[in-house]
């Protein structure tokens, strides 16, 4: 992925951050093809349960505090505010064997900073920074559960205060993002469970998945 530059985050030493050459290092084995990017939605259980329907071996990246739903053992965490205490302490509760993604300084508590080398600005939420980081670690099939870039909230919303900026949050106006990548050749690799990502990428098949042929529509003739 064109633009990103992986560079390895020195505890103690946070401003140091030399490049990563051994690229390797950040794919867990076995190496898989698919990666599950899980993010805050309302309805990300929803959308694992329907994506554990197609029965096929995979990564898990969490994004942000989807790490507390997901009830298998992640091999990628990503927070886009990493430079916060909140998202530092929920990368301090994982194990090592969990690469945790950042791309802000002074991100204390993980273990890589993607250094942007364009100078345009950051859009498309947290999932964003998953996709970019996913595509530049060669996975070949990425699948959104959870977000939908809509305006259905945080499954978190209903523990917030009303006057949360977080209680009611709309995240359509990261929609023309989404809808830019979708137009990119890029958009081939990608799917999502629900929403409008759904409507833009469409929808994950098993035979999309394992790269078989797809099966034909029956016509009724």
């Amino acid at each position: 992925m064109r633009g990103l530059l992986p560079t390895k985050i020195i505890p103690n030493k946070i401003w140091m951050n030399p490049p990563i050459e051994d690229i390797e290092s950040l794919r867990p084995k076995p190496k898989r093809d698919i990666l599950l990017l899980v993010g805050d939605a309302t309805g990300v259980l929803d959308d694992i349960e329907e994506f554990l329907k197609l029965e096929v071996d995979f990564d898990t990246m969490a994004i942000n505090y989807s790490m507390l739903l997901v009830p298998w053992t992640i091999q990628h965490y990503v927070a886009g505010d990493s430079h916060m205490k909140d998202m530092q302490k929920m990368a301090a509760t994982l194990p090592d064997t969990v690469i945790k993604h950042a791309w802000n300084p002074g991100s204390v508590g993980f273990d890589v900073r993607w250094v942007r080398t364009y100078r345009q600005g950051w859009d498309g939420t947290t999932a964003n920074l998953g996709m970019k980081v996913a595509l530049y670690l060669d996975y070949l099939r990425l699948v959104f559960a959870g977000i939908p870039i809509d305006q259905s909230g945080n499954w978190y919303s209903k523990n917030l205060g009303k006057h949360d900026i977080k209680a009611n949050k709309d995240h359509r106006h990261h929609l023309w993002k989404w809808t830019e990548i979708a137009g990119r050749p890029v958009a081939r690799f990608i799917r999502s469970m629900s929403g409008n990502t759904a409507d833009l990428f469409g929808k994950p098949t098993r035979e999309w998945l394992l790269q078989l042929p797809e099966k034909e529509k029956d016509d009724g003739r």
